[in-house]
């Protein structure tokens, strides 16, 4: 892994309706520790949030790889389960994962990391309204607002966006000194 890309970190959004706050703290939290962030999305139009962010996306999802990032994240809402089936999505997730990265969901977007099969035996917390659908991936699905199980990082909520954000640093830098 180069230094460029120990300092890089993707965050996916889906083109309407994540949840702006789960998206802002995180990616200023990131920030504000050195990483450069790009947020990758399925297109390149403006990508709309919940509550009216407008953002454009730098990449196209199909321009994601795992050799470029040392960590992925993504980012809940509602709009997040239009991304539940998106086989491009479970591809990327499941190249950083066999790669070592670091894979981060919060809220709705847990639901990404399940549908990818990656949270069968994993301990995690996800927004409550989808704690059913996480537990039948074979999730172990907590009350607390944050988990981490190996290299996987869940969060309930957009109460948790700053706690997430901390988290993904915290983790990033312990894989970086391994």
């Amino acid at each position: 892994m180069n230094s460029y890309s120990q300092r890089s970190v993707a965050i996916i959004i889906p083109e309407v309706n994540f949840h702006d706050t789960e998206l802002i703290i995180p990616k200023s939290i990131l920030e504000k520790n050195g990483f450069k962030v790009f947020i990758a999305s399925e297109g390149r139009n403006l990508s709309i949030g919940h509550y009216g962010l407008r953002i454009k996306p730098d990449m196209y999802l199909s321009n994601l790889h795992a050799g470029n990032f040392v960590a992925l994240a993504l980012v809940g809402g509602e709009g997040s389960k239009i991304l539940y089936n998106n086989n491009l999505v479970h591809k990327i997730l499941l190249d950083f994962y066999k790669k070592g990265k670091i894979i981060a969901g919060i809220c709705s977007a847990v639901g990404i990391l399940a549908s990818a099969n990656l949270l069968k035996g994993k301990k995690v917390t996800c927004f409550p309204k989808d704690k059913d659908f996480i537990k039948a991936s074979g999730a172990e699905v907590s009350e607390k607002h944050i988990e981490v199980d190996d290299r996987i990082i869940t969060a309930a909520g957009p109460e948790s966006a700053e706690l997430f954000g901390v988290t993904l640093v915290d983790l990033i830098h312990k894989s970086v000194r391994r």
